[in-house]
């Protein structure tokens, strides 16, 4: 798969002269951490961290009861981000708390996603999601516009077990009780700052933009994840895809009218089997 990445990463150098740099960020719970302080547990993940010579940029405490995020640096080197990621999974699963890396494996309490972040630099190093004087470069729209065309046919990856949209699912059904009751996406949308969307812009000062892409669930694989996000993004540039208007609001709200993400592996590779798109850069999901 390593090759798979390396390929599409490829295509955004050869076709547009453009390198892709990555980081991902990871929630998880850990089990039998009841009992003990946040910072505590938070140090003891870095300490670990640091005995198996992983660098990553940040560790806290999420949303859910014992559950924790952890962020990597970007990097242009896309198997490093990969393998940083997987090491890191293995490390906590090797711990004395229990690390549990399902999508979904409480249904009462708040999912656990693997969100990538990228943006793409030129040959001189700029980042050409920042343009001087726009909000918006058409680079980054593109790739926005690209990311939302293969959102569904790629679920199978951002998604890939029957349990993984019980992430989705739960939430659908928690938006009808309280529309502030999950971040999860839940449509093929975006927006800027907005946690309810599929394809988030960070608050970050505008010459480091970059993209957010929050649907995939921590249980998928990371390097196929990589894979089809900059696939999209790859499509997107190629056929000068346009987003739409981004999102302020619950884009979940049928207001805005955005298309629902699948919500069953089957519902998936349906999708992925329509996607003549997907062709041009996955033989086979």
């Amino acid at each position: 798969m390593g090759e798979l990445l390396n390929n599409i990463r490829q295509k955004l150098e050869v076709d547009f002269g453009l390198t892709p740099v990555v980081a991902t960020e990871i929630e998880f719970y850990l089990h039998g951490a009841e009992g003990l302080a946040q910072q505590e547990v938070v140090a003891a993940i870095e300490a670990e961290c640091v005995k198996a010579g992983l660098k990553p940029a940040k560790a806290e405490a999420e949303r859910g009861p014992n559950q924790y995020e952890v962020s990597f640096l970007p990097s242009r080197d896309l198997l490093h981000v990969v393998s940083e990621t997987g090491r890191f999974k293995e490390l906590m699963e090797q711990m004395n708390l229990q690390a549990d890396f399902a999508a979904k494996p409480q249904r009462d309490k708040p999912g656990s996603g693997l969100h990538t972040h990228v943006h793409l630099e030129d040959k001189a190093g700029n980042n050409v999601f920042f343009r001087e004087n726009e909000e918006f470069s058409p680079q980054l729209l593109n790739a926005i516009g690209g990311l939302l065309a293969l959102m569904n046919p790629c679920m199978s990856i951002f998604a890939p077990h029957p349990e993984s949209y019980d992430r989705f699912l739960h939430t659908v059904n928690a938006y009808l009780v309280c529309p502030t009751a999950s971040n999860v996406p839940a449509t093929v949308s975006w927006g800027t700052n907005n946690r309810t969307v599929a394809v988030r812009l960070p608050p970050k000062p505008a010459r480091e933009r970059h993209i957010e892409h929050r649907v995939s669930g921590s249980d998928a694989d990371v390097t196929l994840t990589i894979a089809a996000v900059l696939a999209g993004i790859h499509y997107g540039l190629k056929n000068k895809c346009n987003p739409g208007q981004p999102v302020y609001g619950d884009a979940s709200l049928s207001q805005y009218e955005k298309p629902k993400l699948a919500m069953s592996l089957e519902e998936s590779h349906k999708h992925n089997k329509e996607s003549a798109a997907l062709k041009e850069y996955f033989m086979q999901l």
